[in-house]
């Protein structure tokens, strides 16, 4: 079991760069539109999954043994990259701008490729 989690939080990490990246994209060009759209919010679903995902690994894997980068730094960036994220789509539905949308989901980004690496580092790989 542990090694089928690895296996889809590792895949569904890098997708989730991917993703996160268009959602930001779309939600800058929709200057105008609604000011969060329905790719921002199920892009912060499929965040929530992914760090879901990852806290069920790291219990289920003894994780906390793991080097300090994966077992304690890892886990700490992708929560903030979960904040940030839900952040910056709350400030937009009460301010009413996509902008801030994509500011909060660019936030998130950030914070996921820099945990991504984080997590690859500390792994060796």
């Amino acid at each position: 079991m542990v090694g089928t989690l690895q296996t889809i939080h590792s895949s569904l990490g890098y997708a989730v760069v991917v993703i996160v990246l268009v959602a930001a994209v779309l939600a800058f060009r929709a200057a105008g539109g609604p000011p969060v759209s329905r790719a921002s919010s199920l892009t912060m679903v499929l965040l929530d999954v992914h760090v879901a995902i990852g806290i069920v690994l790291y219990v289920a894997a003894g994780a906390w043994d793991y080097p300090a980068l994966v077992a304690y730094v890892h886990p700490a960036i992708a929560v903030a990259a979960l904040g940030v994220g839900h952040a910056g789509l709350a400030r937009a539905r009460r301010g009413g701008s996509s902008r801030a949308a994509a500011q909060g989901l660019l936030g998130a980004l950030v914070l996921v490729v820099v945990a991504v690496g984080v997590a690859s580092a500390g792994l060796g790989a």
